[in-house]
């Protein structure tokens, strides 16, 4: 993840981590709809954010947010 490149005025400081560099979606964008949507695969998420739709060069980066999200979601099914 890359911290924000979007302008040479951007403060240093900016905090926006692009994971998908061509349409500029977040890793802010990206956590609130796997909170928010059903997703379970890099279809769900470019159908949800756009993200992936470019490129592609941010799939790796976009698989491994799926796998955190999987994990994630079978320790709360553990713990419950």
């Amino acid at each position: 993840m890359d911290t924000c490149r979007h302008s040479h005025t951007c403060p240093s400081d900016c905090g926006l981590r692009y994971i998908c560099h061509c349409l500029r979606v977040t890793e802010e964008v990206l956590t609130e709809a796997f909170a928010t949507q059903d997703i379970q695969t890099l279809k769900d998420i470019r159908r949800h954010t756009g993200a992936g739709d470019g490129c592609m060069a941010c799939h790796r980066r976009l698989q491994a947010f799926l796998d955190r999200h999987a994990v994630a979601g079978q320790l709360v099914a553990a713990v419950a």
